[in-house]
């Protein structure tokens, strides 16, 4: 079993992730165990301690999908992941850091001048497929570890982030036999490698300025004490390359289902989701930096109502982009199904926690 204590945080892109890790450096704080540059510095400098909680945040990688069942580290962990409708994610990825930026939404523009209105329906519908057939996507990515995913589009995002295969048989059934890949795969697997003993200098750090970043020590692939990525839950090297398929959304189901708290970007701002997000933390429900208080993080359209937080992108894209929606729920329908469960696995966590509040009120 492994000695040491992580909070393990999945990043998704474009679901929240940047607010999440912004209210873990405020946790991290109120308990009393800085996530800082000089914890850094201490980290490179020390083992790893008894006591410790390392903070752990996988984005540029997929995970296996059995790593709970095959990773001591995870049974010490404790476990979040934030998803956000498939179509809203995508076309926020588009805007953020795709060929979008070029062309930003002008919401007092917005269907008021006609000029403007065209010219953006023109951009979308021209340049959104474009953006997904370029190179760089799920094919560039072939045979790249803790790279796979970047600022660019891959179809069934979310799906691929969970449903990791990492045994023989699986890769097999995917067609990937290349040895060299398997060799380097085997090389690092839980069941051959041993992560018993944390090492400190490779977890994260955040870095708070204007915004709060991640010290990328070894979040991605670095030529120096971290060259194989971060320590911590599910970071060996896993494949979701090639295409997807339904048995892909049993995989990640089943990977989704072993976190500790499953959140929707969409309902950050309820009070019963802030609510469990905190007692899960040990931090009070009503901090200043609770989750229904904070303000959403590199958002490039701020969202007015419930209806615009939920389907401001395809609301548009309906009106101005058709086409280009189309496209896209055609290329993501097996992410958009695993979403719908995943909202399903989001009920089912909250409601096991409503009823152990009642319990543990009953017996105070």
């Amino acid at each position: 079993t492994s000695t040491g204590k992580y909070l393990f945080f999945k990043h998704i892109r474009k679901a929240g992730g940047t607010t999440l890790r912004s209210y873990f450096n405020d946790v991290f704080l109120y308990h009393g165990k800085p996530r800082g540059m000089k914890e850094y510095g201490r980290s490179r400098r020390r083992p790893s301690e008894p006591d410790a909680v390392y903070f752990v945040e996988q984005e540029f990688s997929t995970m296996d999908y059995k790593c709970p069942i095959i990773d001591p580290r995870w049974n010490n962990s404790l476990r979040i992941i934030t998803l956000r409708h498939p179509i809203e994610r995508h076309i926020s990825e588009f805007f953020f850091s795709g060929p979008g930026h070029q062309f930003p939404i002008k919401r007092d523009q917005l269907y008021v001048n006609q000029t403007y209105t065209k010219e953006l329906s023109e951009f979308l519908e021209e340049n959104v497929p474009a953006w997904m057939e370029r190179d760089g996507g799920k094919e560039g990515m072939v045979g790249k570890f803790n790279m796979l995913f970047g600022r660019f589009y891959v179809d069934n995002f979310q799906l691929r982030a969970l449903a990791g295969c990492s045994s023989r048989e699986c890769l097999e059934e995917k067609n990937f036999t290349d040895e060299n890949i398997l060799k380097y795969i085997q090389n690092f697997h839980p069941s051959v490698k041993s992560y018993a003993t944390p090492v400190p200098k490779c977890t994260n750090f955040i870095q708070v300025q204007r915004t709060t970043n991640l010290l990328e020590m070894c979040s991605k692939m670095q030529k120096d004490d971290c060259s194989n990525g971060c320590d911590g839950p599910c970071f060996y090297p896993s494949v979701a390359w090639g295409e997807m398929k339904t048995k892909d959304i049993e995989r990640a189901f089943e990977a989704l289902k072993a976190y500790d708290v499953v959140l929707l970007m969409e309902t950050f701002d309820e009070e019963d989701q802030s609510a469990w997000l905190s007692d899960v933390m040990g931090v009070p429900r009503d901090a200043n930096f609770a989750l229904h208080k904070k303000h959403a993080s590199n958002s490039v359209v701020q969202k007015s109502n419930k209806r615009e937080k939920t389907h401001f992108y395809r609301d548009l894209f309906r009106k101005v982009a058709p086409s280009a929606l189309t496209k896209l729920e055609y290329d993501n329908e097996l992410e958009v199904a695993f979403f719908e469960s995943a909202v399903e696995i989001n009920k089912m966590k909250t409601g096991q926690w409503k009823r152990e509040v009642v319990f543990q009120s009953s017996q105070s």
